[in-house]
């Protein structure tokens, strides 16, 4: 391999163990271009749940690799928050946003995958302590 796909693994594989790093490199990197505080942290935050979301889904594949796919929890997860957030807006406004109804939706998930990766984190550092 060469050096910049090293550097591009080692990369890869450290922002899947620790995906909170996204946000600083995301955001320097960003405003350092941009100079735009608002763009820089808004993307970093959208990279970083996206980080957060494969982190879990790895997590979880390590720890039960013969288990049903975490791929489809995601999906089902968007699934369900999509239709409770839109019935939620129906009976509050009476109309519906799909854009509103889908950001509210993205910025859940980021919490809900947060706690659901240090929570399988944990689980498998528990898990492989007790196998050694």
């Amino acid at each position: 391999m060469t050096i910049l796909a090293n550097v591009w693994a080692y990369l890869w594989g450290t922002l899947t163990v620790v995906p909170f790093l996204g946000f600083p490199l995301v955001y320097f990197i960003l405003y350092g271009m941009t100079r735009n505080k608002k763009l820089a942290s808004r993307f970093a935050i959208n990279i970083t749940n996206l980080l957060v979301i494969r982190s879990a889904v790895s997590a979880y594949e390590l720890i039960w690799p013969e288990a049903f796919s975490a791929w489809w929890w995601v999906f089902c997860f968007y699934l369900v928050v999509t239709i409770l957030l839109g019935w939620v807006q129906m009976k509050w406004k009476g109309r519906l946003s799909l854009k509103k109804v889908g950001f509210s939706a993205w910025r859940l998930s980021f919490l809900w995958f947060g706690i659901v990766y240090i929570v399988l984190f944990t689980t498998g550092i528990i898990k492989t302590m007790g196998v050694v």
